[in-house]
């Protein structure tokens, strides 16, 4: 796919900033390439942009609260979303709804101990948390499939990614430059930029299931269910 240089070389000419036979100077690039990742922290934001999710597999102990990030209790990267839990005991899974913060608030005792049945998790950063009811009482393995922030980039970095995401890249690019250098985007490259992101949410979305969420419309709380 090339370097993340050669992308904002690309953005840079897409967008006016340089001619075809300019190269950036080396502060401009080192500007650019903040203007990149910065985008790409953004795009981590939607789920229709991330290309893949993440399922890993944690041992759990007595505790109700573990940490989540680089450091923490599950020491890997911080999930920005958790899509789907299960616990599996022994060859038996027991799938995990994911409770809202003011679901999980309503419990009036934490520490009942049982399989686990409900998963909630607070986004915070650097570190986040998840809470599990009732408390573990066996050796299980939590199973998270979860999203996780888009790759940053050095400059001489390869951005190798699926098809259709270095021209969205670059046109997007280009409007986040156009914007630093105060130049006026070209139509053209504002189309292509929407369309080849709608492009890319479109190939997600068919690789996807639809996905309902019980609670939806629904009152009550994370123990005594929901009635209509």
């Amino acid at each position: 796919m090339g370097t993340a240089l050669g992308i904002i070389k690309s953005a840079m000419r897409k967008g006016g900033i340089l001619t075809k036979t300019e190269v950036p100077s080396s502060d401009e690039a080192n500007d650019a390439l903040e203007a990149f990742n910065d985008m790409l922290a953004s795009f981590s934001n939607d789920s229709m942009v991330i290309p893949a999710r993440v399922l890993e597999s944690f041992t759990l102990t007595s505790a109700t609260d573990y940490t989540i990030g680089s450091g923490g209790n599950f020491n890997t990267v911080r999930p920005i979303k958790i899509v789907s839990a299960y616990v599996r005991d022994g060859n038996i899974d027991y799938s995990l709804e994911i409770a809202s913060d003011e679901n999980y608030a309503t419990i009036p005792l934490k520490t009942v101990g049982a399989i686990p049945a409900f998963l909630n998790y607070t986004n915070a950063y650097p570190l986040a948390t998840i809470k599990l009811y009732p408390a573990p009482t066996g050796v299980y393995t939590l199973f998270l499939l979860s999203e996780k922030q888009l790759s940053t980039f050095t400059l001489s970095q390869t951005v190798d990614l699926a098809p259709g995401w270095r021209r969205m890249l670059i046109h997007n690019l280009a409007l986040e430059l156009c914007a630093e250098y105060g130049v006026t985007v070209p139509p053209e490259v504002e189309r292509i930029a929407r369309e080849s992101k709608g492009e890319i949410k479109h190939s997600i979305m068919a690789a996807r299931t639809m996905q309902w969420e019980s609670g939806l419309g629904y009152e009550g709380n994370i123990y005594s269910g929901w009635v209509a």
